[in-house]
């Protein structure tokens, strides 16, 4: 990627020489005027052009998190917060509400213009994220064009996120508060201060899972800090290996202004009280972390590098600036901390790629900054063009238009995915108060928006013993259902199972005479238990 910008930028200075040979020869004040003029005009023209070609990177398609999230809202509007669960049939089965707040502005979106609204607002809060990360990464970098190249490659590394989710808003959040900490450390301006304490507030009410996030954040600045003072206590004049190194590699900032900052981020810690959900910003993350749902949910295995290309690229490219030039301790501890963050769980790759990718324009920056390689004005000129500007603003309503085509011809729930058709026949032949349905995870939460009472869905945590308090775990018991499933059925009461059709689950169910199929489509099939099996019930 870096030999690719190298290579890019090359390019673009050959095209533009003549235009600087003849800026050389105009006085500087009205040069700097003008470099002034191209650089509003260059923000604006990316900003309305990243807009563009964001649209068409947002999915259509909900995920099975969306359901549940409209469902929930709906219930906090119609009934408040009681810390129960309402879409289960396991009775008396706590609820935290993790991202509440969230769940209620998705369910008015919903209300308002259903999926269309739902959609509308995933588009909405995906290009408001690309502006703040571009704003982010001029303020820290200074570089208008490398701070345009990185968003766009920000904006291709997320876009698999962008959708109904509770993530997508706390990436709004993760981003400001980059931008809080780092035009404060530079300006001194207290209102930011209160700016990160009021980020602290949103996130823990928002999308509470990621609120320890927040502070982990704070530690590359606290590391920079730390080096910087141990190195200014050292005398200089032994000529310490380690003052000479930190010297060659690391840009060392003493801040004062930093000292402020952590006092923020303790003084964020009472954040967590401000809540209708109690305790939960404070214990979610120790009982996520004690509970088995991270054993069995992609997105919290470990991160496997043959499939992680972009993580590799970053990894290395962070080892290749260090070598060349001179990079600031807080984004080498940054990118390293989130690297590794991401192999332990691959979750946090939308960290890495997000905080990743503000901290990369300052590497770049600093690395062409190394070799005296202004790229920055002399490509502003180039691309404010009438030709320039016009030929990328149709290669972006080109890619956009075609994406966005590809995308409306989708539905907003993929029949393959979620059992369309089935709950239909549930709803109009099956009395629903009677019924004890056995279903898969990844289409639970469907069921629960449809008013079915599901024996699990995509809210993992609920089912284990760490929120639900109770002594056996209906997760562990989902995830080794085929191993014992007359008894597990007989405990439960199901009285109707329904499955994908495939798997060796399925399998079983098929040729079990005690099982009758209702129901059946070219993805899913739907049993009816008949009598009881010859098993003894124990309480594991």
């Amino acid at each position: 990627m870096c030999s690719f910008v190298v290579k890019y930028v090359f390019i673009c200075y050959i095209m533009v020489g003549d235009i600087m040979k003849k800026n050389n020869n105009v006085k500087k004040p009205f040069r700097e005027e003008q470099i002034k003029k191209n650089r509003k005009k260059f923000v604006l023209f990316f900003i309305i052009w990243i807009c563009i070609l964001g649209i068409g990177f947002v999915k259509k398609s909900f995920q099975n998190d969306t359901f549940y999230t409209i469902k929930i809202g709906e219930l906090i509007l119609n009934n408040g917060i009681d810390m129960m669960d309402h879409f289960s049939f396991h009775a008396n089965l706590a609820y935290t509400y993790p991202h509440w707040l969230y769940d209620v502005f998705i369910y008015l979106c919903y209300f308002i213009g259903g999926y269309t609204g739902v959609y509308i607002s995933s588009i909405v809060l995906f290009l408001i994220l690309l502006i703040l990360v571009f704003k982010t990464n001029i303020k820290i970098s200074n570089n208008y064009f490398v701070s345009a190249f990185a968003t766009f490659i920000c904006a291709l590394a997320i876009s698999g996120f962008a959708t109904a989710r509770a993530q997508l808003a706390s990436f709004l959040v993760f981003t400001l508060q980059i931008y809080f900490i780092e035009v404060f450390l530079k300006s001194g301006k207290k209102k930011y201060l209160w700016g990160l304490l009021l980020l602290s507030l949103i996130l823990c009410n928002i999308h509470v899972a990621v609120w320890p996030f927040y502070f982990i954040l704070y530690l590359p600045y606290l590391a920079e800090y730390i080096i910087s003072f141990i190195a200014s206590k050292i005398k200089i004049k032994k000529k310490n290996k380690f003052i000479k190194f930190m010297e060659n590699k690391f840009l060392l900032e003493k801040n004062n202004n930093i000292k402020y900052v952590f006092m923020v981020m303790v003084a964020s810690l009472l954040t967590g009280l401000i809540t209708p959900i109690g305790d939960t910003p404070y214990t979610y993350l120790i009982k996520t972390m004690m509970g088995n749902s991270q054993d069995y949910i992609q997105e919290h295995q470990m991160l496997s590098w043959i499939n992680s290309p972009f993580t590799i690229i970053i990894a290395f490219e962070t080892i290749f600036l260090s070598l060349f030039s001179k990079v600031k301790v807080r984004d080498f501890f940054m990118i390293c901390g989130l690297i590794f963050m991401s192999i332990m769980s691959t979750r946090h790759l939308s960290l890495l790629a997000l905080v990743g990718t503000i901290c990369f324009s300052r590497l770049f920056s600093m690395f062409f900054e190394n070799f005296s390689f202004n790229i920055d004005d002399k490509i502003m000129a180039f691309f404010n063009k009438k030709i320039v500007i016009g030929m990328s603003f149709l290669f972006a309503i080109l890619v956009s238009s075609l994406l966005f085509y590809n995308e409306s011809k989708k539905e907003y729930i993929m029949s393959d995915l979620y059992p369309v058709e089935a709950v239909n026949y549930i709803k109009e032949n099956i009395d629903i108060d009677k019924m004890k349905i056995f279903n898969e995870y990844n289409f639970g939460s469907y069921l629960l928006l449809n008013d079915i009472p599901v024996y699990i869905d995509s809210r993992a945590d609920l089912y284990t013993k760490q929120f639900s308090g109770f002594e056996y775990d209906m997760f562990d018991d989902y995830q080794y259902i085929s191993s014992n499933y007359q008894e597990k059925f007989e405990f439960y009461n199901i009285t109707h199972v329904l499955l994908y059709k495939k798997g060796h689950f399925y399998n079983m169910l098929e040729n079990d005479s005690n099982y009758k199929t209702l129901y059946e489509d070219e993805y899913f099939v739907l049993y009816e238990k008949l009598g009881k099996s010859n098993v003894i019930v124990t309480l594991e």
